[in-house]
C-alpha cells in the first residue's frame, strides 16, 4: 500500500500544457472514475487550479500504481507520456504528504503563503469525497492537510502580506498601464478569482463591468462592487471600451479570441488594452497577443514579470512544521499497512478455534445452550489474549518503520493472505 502524487505545476511545465491536463469542475466525476477504475488505484483525489494538476492516490503496489496514475495523465490529455514525462514530479508516502501539507498552507504557491489555495484543497476532497473516490486514507491524508494549512498560517508569518493569484495578476497588469486610474476594467467571470478581482480594482478603477455566462451570478458581484453587468454573450462588444480585462471562467475554450480583440483594438488604436488570463484552459485566445497595442498576461506571463518569492525565518518554520506532520502521516500508515496482517491473522485463528469446537461437538451433546455459549466465550477469550500482545507489538513495529518485515514473516509463518 502507497501514497502517492503525480502532478504538473506553474514551476514544472508551461500553462499550455496545464491547460491540456486540467480537469475542469463537470468533468471531475468522469476523471476520478477512470482513476479508481485502474487496477492499482483504491482512492483518488485530483486537485486542478490555475497553477497546478494533480492526482493524489492510495495505491496497492507502488510501481502499478504509478504507471496508472501516469497512463490517466496521458489518456487524459491525448498526449503520449514522453512529452510530460520529464515535466511531471511524483512523490509516495511521507514526501506525498509533506508536498500536500505545503501546497495547503501556501508554500508550494507562485505566491508564497497565499490562502487560496486552501479553499482548492478543500474543495478538491469534498469533490473526491462526494463521488466516493476518497476513503479512509485519503481523507485522512487530506484532513491532516487542511489542519496542516491552518497551522501554519497560524503560528507562522508565512501569510502575512501574501497576495494572491489575482493582486500578482493585477499588480503585472499595472507594469504595462502604469494605473488603473481612469480605466474601465472588464472582469469576465464571477467565481471566486473574478469576485477578488472585482473588489480590488471597485475602489481604483474609473469603471468596471462584470460578464458572467450565469447572468444571475454576474449581477449579484456587479451589486456587491457597484459595478455594471454585460452580457456573456456581448464581451467582444465590451473590449471595445475596457482598457483592463481579467479572466476567469472554467470554459473548456478560449472565451475571447483574436478576431473580436482586433475588431475592438480598429474601433481605439490609440488606446492599450491589457488581458490578464488566469484561467486555466485559457480564456484567452494566446493568438491575441500578435494583435498591436495588446498585452497579454496569462500565467506564464504573469509567473516571467513578477517575483514573488519569498523566504526567511517564518518560511523555515513553516516547512520544518509541515516536516513534522509528514512524519506523523507517515507513522499512521505504517500502522495502517500491518492492520490487513493483524486482520487476517485473527481470522485464521478464529476459523482455528471454531474448527476445534465443532470437532469435539459430538463430545459435548450434553452440554445445554448456557454451557456451549461459556465454552465459545472461554475458547475465544483464550484466541484473543494470546494474539493481544502480537498485535500491539507489530503496530508499535510498524510506527518505528519495522512493520512490512514482521508482518511478511506472519505472513509466511500463518500462510496468511497478502
Amino acid at each position: 500500500m502507497s501514497v502517492l502524487v503525480v502532478g504538473l505545476n506553474y514551476r514544472t511545465a508551461p500553462v499550455a500544457l496545464l491547460e491540456q491536463v486540467a480537469v475542469a469542475p463537470e468533468q471531475l466525476p468522469k476523471a476520478l472514475a477512470s482513476l479508481t477504475n485502474r487496477d492499482h488505484v483504491l482512492e483518488a483525489v485530483v486537485l486542478s487550479t490555475c497553477n497546478r494538476v494533480e492526482v493524489y492516490a492510495h495505491v496497492s503496489r507502488y510501481h502499478g500504481g504509478m504507471a496508472d496514475v501516469r497512463d490517466f495523465f496521458a489518456e487524459w490529455s491525448g498526449l503520449p507520456p514522453e512529452d510530460f514525462a520529464g515535466l511531471a514530479y511524483d512523490y509516495h508516502d511521507d514526501r506525498a504528504a509533506a508536498h500536500l501539507f505545503a501546497v495547503a498552507s501556501g508554500l508550494d504557491s507562485m505566491v508564497v503563503g497565499e490562502r487560496q489555495i486552501h479553499l482548492q484543497v478543500k474543495e478538491a476532497f469534498r469533490d473526491a469525497a462526494d463521488e466516493g473516490s476518497c476513503g479512509r486514507v485519503l481523507s485522512s491524508l487530506f484532513r491532516q492537510a487542511l489542519r496542516v494549512g491552518r497551522r501554519t498560517r497560524a503560528e507562522t508569518g508565512i501569510s502575512e502580506g501574501a497576495a494572491s493569484m489575482v493582486d500578482v495578476g493585477l499588480d503585472a497588469a499595472v507594469q504595462v498601464l502604469a494605473t488603473l486610474r481612469d480605466r474601465a476594467v472588464l472582469v469576465v467571470g464571477a467565481g471566486k478569482m473574478g469576485g477578488m478581482a472585482a473588489e480590488r480594482v471597485a475602489d481604483e478603477a474609473a469603471r468596471v463591468v462584470v460578464a458572467n455566462r450565469t447572468r444571475d451570478k454576474g449581477e449579484r458581484l456587479a451589486s456587491r462592487v457597484g459595478a455594471e453587468v454585460l452580457d456573456f454573450s456581448a464581451i467582444a462588444d465590451g473590449l471595445s471600451d475596457a482598457d483592463l480585462v481579467l479572466c476567469s471562467t472554467g470554459a473548456p475554450t478560449p472565451v475571447i479570441d483574436a478576431d473580436a480583440v482586433a475588431a475592438a483594438m480598429r474601433a481605439r488604436p490609440d488606446r492599450p488594452l491589457v488581458l490578464v488570463d488566469l484561467a486555466v484552459p485559457r480564456d484567452v485566445d494566446p493568438a491575441c497577443a500578435a494583435v498591436p497595442c495588446v498585452t497579454v498576461l496569462d500565467i506564464d506571463a504573469v509567473r516571467a514579470v513578477t517575483d514573488t518569492g519569498r523566504t526567511g525565518a517564518e518560511v523555515v518554520k513553516a516547512r520544518a512544521l509541515v516536516e513534522q506532520e509528514a512524519a506523523l502521516f507517515a507513522a499512521w500508515t505504517r500502522s495502517v499497512r500491518v492492520e490487513p496482517t493483524i486482520a487476517a491473522l485473527r481470522s485464521r485463528a478464529e476459523q482455528v478455534r471454531a474448527a476445534e469446537v465443532g470437532r469435539l461437538a459430538g463430545r459435548l451433546g450434553a452440554l445445554d445452550d448456557r454451557q456451549r455459549e461459556a465454552l465459545d466465550a472461554l475458547t475465544k477469550g483464550i484466541v484473543n489474549t494470546l494474539l493481544h500482545e502480537p498485535s500491539v507489538r507489530l503496530k508499535a513495529l510498524a510506527d518505528g518503520g519495522g512493520g512490512d518485515a514482521y508482518a511478511a514473516a506472519l505472513r509466511e509463518l500463518f500462510d496468511l493472505p497478502e
